[in-house]
């Protein structure tokens, strides 16, 4: 299996580099590899992608006919993770995949092959004007493979892609010459791909405004299964999946309820959220998440229940790169070993919603740093399996980094009545967008009733209309944060009163981002353990 595994990912790494490399593309891989290859666009033209697909599919033969052996749990572990991989990719790559439908596919990858170059980091030899002016060349190819490729829009598509393609355009025709000028201030070489990308840029969203708005988005019961199932690994049905969010939003608004009363009778919990008193000096949020993240490393690393990890968080305002695809607090993971390479924890500064900072920076900061997403990628970084040191499942990540929040307030960090009602609006909260994901994908809600629906969450229609746009083009991601924290909650409550919580801790981390039944395996003292 190893040879399997390193054709694999060799592959990937050399034909779809900047697929593999950013946190955006969630059913690909991240692959050490695909830094000898940053400097290439991923290949996303017809002829490529079905070349492409043949071959994972000739992989994926291969696998099914591994046997692992009974005394080698650790090969049947990767095996399965290999599996989901495979699967995945292939759904990406193969007929139907978002490179017929998707024009922020093109987008997104066009941006984040100059991720490497425009964040300058000192490994890459980022200067290197001929790499540069191909990539160039490379993005307008890309653009003109869109502008061929994609046949038809959905309606999210459709109402989102105006406003993307003038992000698009700030990018390319302001933001990328800047760099090139300010950097290479004696060099012209860059003027005529740059006229290219702009150029193949225009034509591209012409060619979308005359596109039918034809391309459905949900991807009906047995779509969204198979996501959930052959991609992240969870082995139950969707009937079990709308149970769990069910009683999540049931649970969590009981105790809304419950911790508003003892806050101030007769609120209701949305008026006690008011109450929380806002500062009286004026609030630099880099600072106020400077500060709370290194709270937050000193708190754990002398708590005792969680493995030491190593690594340190860089907070930033978010890169330019990425202030279209990220919201106003995110996580990016290291691009190197955690112990010379810190993760970035982004905030637009510039925000609107100050309120919201300040009422949930705390659990933010946890969310998206210790001990959530930061923890668990330094964890899995240093994994020894080669499969389980660069995969990571939405499911368990998501699900790792929400019961995160939870330990804020079991393990004392927090303890004030106002932060269990942001926390519990928070479970609510996504529970609401998990079940909106769900009825959106299988059809039984449209857009208009999903935007009702997120309304009860408190998003205003703006912003609400925004997010379920984008969440109908994630179908299944909006699911992975409260089934995910159902899941870890569920192990907690069964395992860890016998094992302790930080041994418990040790073996849902020590085997990387696994199915919950082979957690549970491990747990139990079964194959791995």
């Amino acid at each position: 299996m190893a040879a399997l595994r390193e054709d694999y990912f060799a592959f990937l790494a050399r034909q779809f580099p900047t697929l593999c490399l950013h946190d955006e593309f969630i059913f690909f891989p991240r692959l050490e590899a695909a830094w000898e290859h940053w400097f290439k666009v991923a290949q996303l033209e017809t002829a490529v992608l079905a070349a492409a697909a043949g071959r994972v599919l000739e992989l994926l033969d291969r696998l099914e006919k591994f046997i692992p052996q009974a005394s080698d749990p650790e090969a049947a572990a990767d095996a399965v993770l290999l599996r989901q991989s495979l699967r995945s990719v292939h759904r990406q790559l193969g007929p139907g995949g978002p490179w017929e439908w998707d024009p922020f596919l093109y987008l997104k990858v066009a941006a984040l092959a100059w991720a490497p170059v425009l964040a300058r980091p000192p490994h890459l030899d980022w200067r290197h004007q001929e790499k540069l002016a191909e990539l160039l060349a490379q993005v307008a190819r890309l653009f003109t493979w869109g502008q061929r490729q994609v046949r038809a829009l959905t309606r999210p598509g459709q109402l989102l892609s105006t406003a993307a393609f003038a992000d698009a355009r700030r990018f390319w025709e302001e933001v990328v010459p800047a760099f090139l000028t300010a950097n290479f201030p004696a060099s012209a070489a860059f003027k005529s791909g740059l006229k290219d990308v702009s150029r193949t840029l225009q034509r591209f969203q012409e060619s979308l405004a005359a596109r039918p708005e034809s391309a459905p988005f949900a991807r009906g019961e047995a779509g969204l299964a198979e996501i959930l199932t052959h991609s992240w690994g969870w082995a139950r049905d969707l009937k079990q999946a709308a149970d769990l969010l069910k009683e999540e939003i049931d649970e969590s608004r009981a105790a809304l309820a419950r911790v508003a009363g003892q806050i101030k009778p007769p609120l209701s919990w949305q008026a006690a959220l008011k109450t929380i008193k806002a500062p009286a000096t004026p609030v630099d949020l880099l600072s106020l998440y400077r500060r709370e993240v290194e709270k937050l490393g000193e708190f754990w690393q002398q708590g005792g229940v969680l493995p030491p990890f190593k690594g340190r968080v860089v907070v930033a305002p978010t890169p330019i790169y990425l202030q279209t695809l990220r919201s106003s607090a995110s996580y990016a993971a290291p691009w190197g070993p955690p112990e010379s390479s810190p993760g970035f924890f982004y905030i637009s500064p510039d925000t609107n919603d100050l309120d919201h900072h300040l009422r949930h920076h705390r659990f933010l900061s946890a969310h998206e740093t210790v001990p959530g997403h930061h923890f668990l990628d330094t964890t899995r970084l240093i994994l020894t399996s080669p499969v389980r040191r660069q995969y990571e499942s939405p499911l368990f990540y998501e699900g790792w980094a929400c019961y995160a929040e939870t330990l804020l307030l079991s393990e004392g960090y927090l303890f004030d009545s106002h932060d269990h009602l942001v926390g519990w609006q928070r479970r609510l909260w996504r529970a609401l967008r998990g079940q909106v994901d769900l009825e959106l994908q299988r059809g039984r809600w449209g857009l208009e009733e999903g935007l009702r629906r997120l309304g009860e969450a408190g998003y205003p229609e703006t912003a609400g209309r925004v997010q379920l746009l984008h969440l109908a083009l994630n179908p299944g991601y909006q699911l992975c944060y409260t089934i995910g924290l159902k899941e870890m909650l569920r192990l907690k409550a069964r395992f860890a009163p016998s094992l302790g919580l930080a041994r418990f801790h040790e073996i849902v981390l020590s085997g990387g981002q696994l199915p919950f039944d082979l957690v549970e395996e491990r747990l139990g003292g079964g194959p791995g353990a």
